[in-house]
């Protein structure tokens, strides 16, 4: 188990400094657009106290901008911090729904991040005993692989299904061929030796396959160590 455990220390620092650097960049875009508007603004101000014509459209357009640019920073402070607090509690019972939610918005910051679409499952989803900071990371570094296979134009499908083998199934496709060659690397099957996850790679219809289970003897003894 301590190997476990210094590959979660090791890999979920590396993890969080990723995610944090590409939130930061977000909110640099975010305050640079704000920047820009308000300089704008301030150009017609001072054009309208020169004699100039001031077209109240345009501040009013100014003024929509900033306002959606303060609320995109709200937004993304609000996942921030769902992000970090994930990391609160080792093992426990989580929403696999709402956690693949939260990890895809925050793979979206990437600039080559694709397009998710996820398929209803249309059941209720039964809840996973796990590790949520380790599942966020293993999540998010597959999300990564089909990213750079399918590229930022591309949509990549995601079909959910709970089963009644003591787990859950994720499918990842899409439209455009996965090459999933390589794929899982050493870092990626490690953290799924931890949580207990299995992989399925369909080779003719290339999909790739995820079981998760609800809780595994991995989970269980991680668990009494931590």
């Amino acid at each position: 188990m301590n190997d476990a455990i210094n590959f979660m220390n090791m890999e979920g620092l590396k993890f969080f400094g990723r995610v944090n650097a590409s939130i930061s960049h977000e909110l640099k875009n975010i305050l640079a657009i704000i920047s820009e508007t308000a300089g704008f603004s301030n150009d017609l101000t001072d054009l309208a106290k020169k004699g100039k014509v001031l077209d109240l459209s345009l501040i009013e357009s100014c003024n929509d901008s900033i306002a959606e640019e303060i609320q995109r920073g709200f937004t993304t402070i609000k996942q921030m911090n769902r992000f970090a607090h994930s990391a609160d509690v080792p093992i426990k019972d989580i929403d696999l729904l709402e956690t693949l939610d939260l990890t895809i918005k925050l793979s979206s910051f990437l600039s080559f991040a694709s397009h998710v679409r996820i398929t209803n499952p249309g059941k209720e989803i039964k809840s996973v005993l796990t590790c949520p900071f380790l599942m966020q990371n293993l999540i998010y570094q597959i999300l990564c692989f089909t990213y750079e296979s399918v590229g930022p134009d591309g949509e990549v499908h995601l079909q959910i299904d709970s089963e009644e083998n003591g787990g859950i199934h994720l499918v990842f496709s899409s439209s455009f061929e996965l090459v999933l060659e390589g794929f899982p690397n050493q870092n990626i099957q490690k953290a799924a030796d931890i949580l207990g996850v299995e992989f399925n790679i369909n080779t003719s219809s290339i999909e790739l396959d995820i079981w998760i289970p609800y809780v595994s003897d991995k989970i269980n003894l991680l668990s009494e160590e931590l």
